[in-house]
């Protein structure tokens, strides 16, 4: 298991940004890079998974914008946005924060590696329109990583 968060305000350069995490919080033996199945370094938005298995994804933070307007946030596999893993929040008020949060259960086959992210989605379909999103601050982002078996 790893825990890795981003405490700090974090402003995304684009609205199609990675998300980096400033410290490890916790970090198992299995989820060392010298024999396990995580290879992270702290302070870098990817965490690969180098090992075959069912991984849990937790992943939390406080958003918002300079502007208002739809900021969204997603968990990203190889640079493709998992589905069921957008997280949107109206920004009404430039600067005031809302919470977003979004756990998922993923399968990396056997001798397979994966990449994962979390990364500022670009457009969001709001009723059916396609809208973009405004560049996110985050900040008490929150991930957690575990493997179930």
């Amino acid at each position: 298991m790893i825990e890795a968060v981003q405490e700090q305000n974090l402003v995304l350069n684009t609205n199609t940004d990675v998300l980096t995490f400033s410290d490890v919080d916790l970090r198992t033996q299995s989820a060392n890079c010298q024999n396990g199945w995580l290879n992270y370094n702290e302070g870098s938005a990817q965490f690969n998974i180098v090992a075959g298995g069912i991984y849990e994804i937790d992943f939390g933070t406080n958003i918002t914008s300079a502007t208002t307007g739809t900021v969204a946030l997603a968990i990203y596999q190889n640079g493709t946005k998992i589905n069921g893993t957008e997280m949107d929040a109206s920004i009404t008020t430039a600067g005031n924060w809302k919470n977003i949060s979004r756990s998922k259960r993923i399968r990396v086959c056997g001798r397979g590696t994966v990449t994962l992210t979390i990364q500022s989605v670009p457009s969001v379909n709001i009723s059916g329109t396609a809208t973009d999103t405004e560049i996110p601050t985050v900040k008490n982002a929150n991930i957690i990583i575990r493997r179930l078996g």
